[in-house]
């Protein structure tokens, strides 16, 4: 009790700096490239890194059950992410930036990924209903659930307060509802061994075809329908790709806000 030792002092050392950082997603678009300009700049005023995330995914058609056929979608991605921060900041980085690209749905990788930053700026893309119901809004649900301030940045650079896209979308009045008949046809030739298949399907007016075929390993015993079900799978699958390809076309075109 009567010791003469010093007695340590706690908390005198320097407290280290917090460092601010802001999360912006990428994905290619105009309203993309405007969220990355708009986040450059506010980290420039306020002194923090930027965190630029791009997210992808296989087509939904990819399973176990699926040949996958094109796998340069990781790649492609990624081109996408340095091309974007290439063209829109420039080499000479006026910030520190940060690149990460991330496998999972766009709303869920941001969402994660600013769960400790101090703002998560994302390009408004500006759907219209039907595809917000099967797509969903990227820039709605992260201002709906967001661990951190969410600033929507629309094409033009403006900025969405947060809140304001969710409120505005959630209030939206629904479109009508229409029904499509899309026709589709198989074509299948049995050739001994070797099952051959045309598939054509009429998208109201836009037509696709694939041509896809099954042949018989010697040593199975013969099966006719074992080879018609490799045939007009791989044929669907095909028509699924060309879908998903003209999808991803006409949402990320120049049709915006």
């Amino acid at each position: 009790m009567g010791s003469n030792e010093p007695v340590p002092m706690v908390g005198t050392g320097p407290v280290p700096r917090r460092v601010h950082r802001i999360v912006v997603g990428i994905d290619g678009s105009a309203p993309s490239k405007a969220a990355l300009r708009w986040a450059v700049g506010q980290a420039v005023l306020t002194g923090a890194s930027v965190h630029a995330v791009a997210a992808w995914e296989y087509p939904s058609l990819y399973g176990w059950f699926a040949p996958t056929v094109d796998d340069g979608f990781e790649q492609a991605a990624r081109r996408t992410l340095t091309a974007e921060v290439d063209e829109v900041v420039g080499r000479e980085r006026p910030v520190e930036i940060a690149e990460s690209l991330v496998l999972g749905h766009a709303a869920e990788v941001l969402l994660a990924a600013s769960e400790q930053a101090d703002l998560l700026v994302v390009g408004s893309r500006g759907r219209g209903s039907f595809a917000r119901t099967l797509l969903g809004s990227v820039s709605a649900r992260c201002a709906v659930h967001g661990s951190c301030p969410v600033v929507i940045v629309r094409a033009d650079g403006t900025a969405v307060p947060p809140g304001a896209q969710a409120e505005a979308e959630a209030g939206a009045e629904p479109e009508a509802v229409r029904t499509k008949d899309w026709q589709l046809s198989l074509h299948v030739v049995e050739d001994r061994d070797t099952t051959r298949v045309h598939a054509v399907l009429d998208a109201d007016g836009d037509v696709l075809h694939s041509d896809a075929l099954a042949r018989r390993n010697p040593r199975d015993t013969p099966s006719t329908a074992v080879g018609d079900e490799f045939a007009v799978g791989r044929a669907l699958v095909d028509l699924g790709h060309q879908l998903l390809r003209a999808g991803v076309h006409g949402a990320t075109g120049p049709a915006e806000d």
